[in-house]
């Protein structure tokens, strides 16, 4: 393992163990060579490496410096449209994962559902239902619908997966722009977040599973619709800030 590699992982142990929060400044790279004695560079290629992965942001400036910012959902997904991409992988592939993975999530949810977590999905819905000529806000109270149930599963794994697959449906990831899903797709997509609403109110797992499988078929049809030959495109990678203007809208 390279010099650079162990300062990287003995960094990241730190910021852990220490539970360090977002935005907590670390030590100066004076101190920091004092510590790990490594050269400069060395440690600077540790602090690229960290930064490549999320660990941190390096600030530039006389303020500036290392700064803990902490790996998110986005990033994996990002990394994981980049790696479809190289395997050549098509978007079928990723509604199929999409479609075996969050019916199970939305089994263990109903499961694990508490009255807090059943508030705030309600509050989704109603301002879906208020709001559904406003493309933005639609897509991002859907998209935090979405959220909610992967966290109740309680399974912080497939919570974090079922985030970078979606970040992976993202229409920009397969060179297309969700433009062309309308008022009357966006009621559809409301109406099967109502149904899987009822079904966690019930802690019913059947309904909620069966409710999220057609969901997700529903929303397949809706894309193959608006893009005839969305199913045979390969995806491809976008930066984070980009892809997540266009998350899809169920």
């Amino acid at each position: 393992m390279k010099q650079s590699e162990i300062v990287a992982r003995d960094l990241t142990n730190r910021i852990v163990s220490e539970n360090l929060p977002e935005g907590t400044r670390l030590p100066n790279e004076r101190e920091m060579l004092e510590t790990y004695q490594v050269g400069r560079s060395t440690l600077r290629e540790a602090l690229r490496l960290l930064e490549s992965r999320g660990v941190l942001t390096i600030r530039s400036g006389r303020d500036g410096g290392p700064v803990v910012r902490g790996p998110r959902a986005s990033d994996l997904g990002e990394a994981l449209t980049l790696l479809l991409q190289f395997e050549r992988v098509p978007f079928s592939e990723v509604f199929a994962a999409r479609q075996a993975l969050e019916p199970r999530l939305a089994r263990m949810a109903a499961e694990n559902m508490d009255d807090e977590t059943l508030a705030e999905m309600a509050g989704c819905n109603e301002r879906m239902a208020a709001n559904l000529d406003d493309r933005e806000l639609f897509r991002k109270e859907n998209f935090r619908f979405h959220e909610l149930v992967a966290a109740a599963a309680q399974n912080k794994v497939l919570e974090l997966f079922s985030a970078a697959l979606e970040s992976v449906a993202g229409g920009l990831a397969f060179g297309v722009v969700a433009g062309q899903f309308t008022r009357a797709h966006r009621a559809v997509a409301l109406d099967a977040h109502r149904n899987l609403l009822k079904a966690f109110v019930s802690r019913d797992p059947d309904a909620a599973e069966e409710a999220m499988r057609l969901h997700l078929e529903e929303g397949r049809a809706s894309w193959l619709a608006a893009y005839r030959d969305l199913s045979r495109r390969p995806v491809q990678w976008a930066s984070a800030a980009t892809h997540g203007a266009a998350r899809t809208e169920f």
